[in-house]
C-alpha cells in the first residue's frame, strides 16, 4: 500500500491489489479447472466407450498378435490416455499465474474419489476371494471405465487378486498425473517452442516406436510348429484347460487372451465321446471309465493313452470344519453311507453333507476307481450333485450347512483355477496335498493326465506331431507350467 498526502484535509490511498487478485485467481483456477478436469474425465470415459464399442478386448483380439504385440498395444493405449489428459493440463497451464501445484489441487478431488472407491472395495470384501473381475469391483471399474481395454488384456498376464488390484489403483492415477505433467510442461517451455519440441520429442519417439514394433510383430510370420488353422482339434477335462491354452499359445504364437477364448474343453466324458466320434483328434484327460472303453470298442476305436503328468485328487471341507485330515478308509466309509456324522472323525456332532460329481466326469471316475476301489457309493440327493467342479467347490464353500460339507476335486483346479478361501484341503493318511508330495508320491491319491489319441492316428498328422512334442523336453516343461507334475514317477497309474 502506498499513501499519498495532499494537504492536511485530504489523504488519498493508492492500493496495489495485484497480490490479492493473484490469490483470488489461484482459488478460482482450482475451482474452475477442477470442474473442467471432472468434465474431461467423463469425456475420457465416453471416448473410451466410443473407441471400444462392443469390443473392449480389441487390444488382444487377433490370431496374428502375440503376447509381445499385446504388451506394446497396452503401452500405446496408455500413452494415448496420458496424452489426452496431458493436453488438458497444458491448456490450463496457458492461464496466467497457473502453477503445477495448483493443478494438483484441481485434479485431487476426482483422483481421491477413485482412491476412496478402491479402498472401500478392497477392505470391504470378506469370505470368498474376490478377484478384480468380481462384481464387487464394478463401481471402481465403471469409475475408471477409460481403462477397460487395459483391464481386459491384463487379466491374462497379471494375477487377478491383490497384484491386479494394486495395478488398477496405480493406473487410476494416470489421468491426474498426466494433467499435472501437462501443466508443468507448459511452465518448463515458458513460451519457447524449441524447448517445447525438445521436451515432447522423447514421448513422440516412444509412441512411434511402440506402434511400429506392434505392427511389425503382427505382420511378420511366426516360426511355430503350427498355425491356428493347422492346429489339431484338442478337447479335454476342465482341469486341463490351463494347459490346453498354454499349449496352443506356445505352438501357434497366439496371445494368451486369444488362447483363452479359443480353447474350450467339454469335460472328460464328452471329450472321450468326441474322440471316439472323430470330432476331436487329441484329448487331455484322466483314464477312461469302463463305459468309455466299451463305447470305444463298440465304435472300433482303439484308445492310445500317453501319460504326461500327475495331479492330486483332493478332498475339501469348509474352513470352519474342525476336521483337518481323514484316513483313506474313512473316505470309503463316508461315501458308502456307513459314516454319517463328523463326530466319528473327531469333529463336531453334525451330519456329513457329502457331495458327489455326475457320472463319467473325470473326478467321479477317479473317485469310484481309486478311492472307493469298486465299493458302491451311496446315492446322494440331487442338490448334492452340483454340475461341474466349480459348482462342487462353491457348494462346499457356500452351502447352507457349510460346516458339514465334504467334496472332492483336483488340486490344481481347486487351488488355482477356482480357489476359495472358504474351503480347506484335507490331509489323507497324514499327508497334505501339495506339489512336493505329488512329485514324491507321498500323497496317496495321484491322478494321471493322459494325452489320448486314436490308435490309427498317423505319426505325421497334426495330432501325431502334437503328441511327439508333448513327449519332448519342451512338452514336459509346458506340462509343469500348466499345473501338473511331469512324468508318472512312482505314483500309481490308473489302469
Amino acid at each position: 500500500m502506498r499513501l499519498v498526502v495532499k494537504g492536511e484535509k485530504h489523504i488519498e490511498s493508492e492500493v496495489n491489489l495485484k497480490p490479492d487478485r493473484k490469490d483470488h485467481r489461484g482459488i478460482g483456477f482450482v475451482l474452475q479447472w477442477g470442474f473442467l478436469f471432472g468434465v474431461m474425465y467423463l469425456l475420457g470415459i465416453l471416448i473410451a466407450g466410443f473407441l471400444t464399442g462392443s469390443e473392449p478386448e480389441f487390444l488382444y483380439r487377433s490370431l496374428k498378435r502375440g503376447d509381445a504385440g499385446v504388451g506394446l498395444l497396452m503401452l500405446l493405449y496408455s500413452l494415448a490416455i496420458a496424452c489426452l489428459f496431458g493436453l488438458y493440463g497444458y491448456a490450463s497451464g496457458r492461464q496466467d499465474g497457473v502453477m503445477a501445484g495448483r493443478q494438483v489441487l484441481a485434479v485431487l478431488p476426482v483422483t481421491l474419489l477413485g482412491t476412496v472407491i478402491w479402498t472401500l472395495t478392497f477392505t470391504g470384501r470378506t469370505g470368498s476371494v474376490a478377484e478384480f473381475t468380481d462384481m464387487s469391483w464394478l463401481p471402481f471399474t465403471l469409475f475408471t471405465y477409460w481403462a477397460t481395454p487395459l483391464y481386459e488384456a491384463s487379466r491374462f498376464y497379471v494375477d487377478q487378486g491383490t497384484p491386479m488390484k494394486v495395478a488398477a489403483l496405480v493406473l487410476s492415477l494416470l489421468p491426474g498425473v498426466s494433467a499435472v505433467l501437462g501443466t508443468w510442461l507448459h511452465q518448463a517451455a515458458a513460451g519457447n517452442p524449441r524447448r517445447l519440441r525438445r521436451l515432447l520429442l522423447p514421448l513422440a519417439v516412444l509412441s512411434v516406436l511402440t506402434g511400429g514394433m506392434a505392427l511389425t510383430l503382427e505382420l511378420l510370420p511366426k516360426q511355430r510348429p503350427f498355425t491356428p488353422q493347422s492346429y489339431p482339434r484338442v478337447d479335454g477335462a476342465t482341469a486341463a484347460l490351463p494347459f490346453g491354452r498354454l499349449m496352443l499359445g506356445e505352438l501357434t504364437g497366439v496371445n494368451r487372451g486369444m488362447a483363452y477364448e479359443s480353447v474350450h474343453f467339454n469335460t472328460t466324458h464328452e471329450a472321450y465321446l468326441n474322440l471316439i466320434e472323430r470330432e476331436a483328434d487329441l484329448i487331455l484327460v484322466a483314464g477312461p471309465s469302463n463305459e468309455e472303453r466299451q463305447q470305444a470298442a463298440a465304435a472300433g476305436v482303439e484308445l492310445k493313452l500317453t501319460p504326461l503328468g500327475r495331479d492330486a485328487f483332493i478332498f475339501l471341507v469348509h474352513r470352519e470344519n474342525g476336521v483337518d485330515g481323514v484316513k483313506a478308509g474313512d473316505l470309503r466309509r463316508i461315501y458308502s453311507g456307513e459314516v454319517t456324522n463328523w463326530k466319528e472323525l473327531g469333529g463336531a456332532d453334525e451330519p456329513i453333507t457329502a457331495f458327489q460329481r455326475e457320472a463319467n466326469s473325470g473326478s467321479q471316475t477317479y473317485m469310484e476307481k481309486n478311492v472307493m476301489k469298486g465299493l458302491g457309493m451311496a446315492e446322494p440327493p440331487m442338490d448334492r450333485k452340483p454340475s461341474g467342479m466349480g459348482g462342487l467347490i462353491e457348494a462346499v464353500a457356500d452351502y447352507r450347512n457349510a460346516r458339514n460339507a465334504l467334496g472332492y476335486s483336483f488340486y490344481y483346479y481347486a487351488s488355482e483355477m477356482n480357489r476359495s478361501e472358504n474351503v480347506k484341503f484335507l490331509a489323507v493318511d497324514g499327508v497334505q496335498p501339495s506339489r512336493d508330495n505329488i512329485r514324491s508320491g507321498a500323497y496317496p491319491y495321484t491322478a494321471v493326465l493322459y494325452a489320448v489319441t486314436r490308435g490309427d492316428e498317423p505319426a505325421d498328422s497334426p495330432a501325431g506331431r502334437l503328441l511327439q512334442w508333448l513327449q519332448s523336453e519342451a512338452g514336459a516343461q509346458a506340462v509343469e507350467r500348466g499345473g501338473f507334475v511331469p512324468g508318472t514317477g512312482t505314483a500309481a497309474v490308473e489302469e
